[in-house]
């Protein structure tokens, strides 16, 4: 595969993922428990994954199970609390927060492997604080622009940080496929039993309409299709193009929220997530 091809297809990921914002925003608003949707996504998604590459499915080992266990943990961190999030904020700014991640991971790295940053990564670190200061503050130093769904989604940035690094750190020793499996099936189940915890059965329902539509793209578009896509596509280039051009989610998201669900954003949230965005861009250079 070429170069060129390999970079358009993890441009499609950030594509496919940033109306994956879009489609959540439009299942939760549908009264869909978020629970009961991401327990959907990742049990049928795993499912379906598993009958794609069922001959690299034939045998689990240990080792297997306890990374898959770890990362899908983390993976079900960081999708909880940003769709509990998107209940509360904007699919746009569940998109920047979340694209944070990116400038957390280094630091992660550090502690998995005892790699310092490099001193770029500490200034766009500064940086990126900055963006989210600007969108969160007000003349006054009040926060006027960030609510709980903001912080909700903050804390998932720093959960996809983890579950970014620690599927970096344990790609080294396990099966890739495996763990893309293992760690989908283990945060459905996790999503499975927090929803008869902490939800009503009784709202498990039969999907129709937008929901179902929204499941669907969730299932397929924002999570088969990506992790196919990605896994492919990035043996044929660099680190550095695949985390800038996936990346690229946070820009697509507000782009599809303004034309699809009719989102506005103020100046002062378009200046800051600009800045954010520049951050994660310069972090990658």
């Amino acid at each position: 595969m070429k170069q060129y091809v390999a970079d358009f297809g993890l441009l499609i990921v950030g594509i496919l993922w940033g109306l994956g914002f879009v489609f959540v925003k439009i299942g939760l608003n549908t009264g869909i428990n978020p629970f009961y949707l991401s327990a959907l996504r990742f049990l049928v998604g795993g499912i379906l994954f598993y009958f794609v590459f069922f001959k690299k499915m034939k045998k689990f080992r240990k080792k297997d199970i306890v990374a898959g266990l770890v990362v899908g943990t983390f993976q079900f961190l960081g999708y909880a609390f940003q769709t509990y999030g998107a209940m509360i904020t904007t699919a746009s700014k569940n998109a920047f927060f979340t694209s944070i991640n990116v400038i957390v991971v280094p630091y992660i790295f550090w502690i998995l492997h005892k790699k310092k940053p490099k001193i770029m990564t500490f200034i766009c670190s500064i940086i990126c604080i900055i963006g989210i200061g600007v969108i969160s503050f007000d003349k006054n130093l009040n926060l006027s622009d960030i609510n709980f769904g903001d912080i909700l989604t903050i804390i998932s940035a720093i959960f996809f940080a983890f579950q970014i690094a620690t599927t970096g750190f344990f790609s080294r020793k396990v099966e890739p496929l495996k763990l893309i499996f293992l760690q989908m099936i283990f945060a459905g189940i996790l999503f499975v039993v927090n929803f008869f915890i902490f939800s009503n059965p009784g709202e498990i329902s039969d999907l129709k309409g937008m929901a179902l539509i929204s499941v669907g793209y969730l299932t397929i578009f924002s999570t088969i299709v990506p992790t196919l896509l990605q896994t492919v596509c990035q043996k044929f280039t660099t680190s550095t193009r695949a985390s800038l051009l996936m990346s690229t989610e946070s820009l697509f998201a507000p782009m599809f929220a303004f034309f699809l669900l009719g989102e506005v954003l103020s100046l002062k949230v378009i200046i800051g997530a600009g800045i954010v965005l520049f951050s994660i861009v310069l972090s990658e250079i």
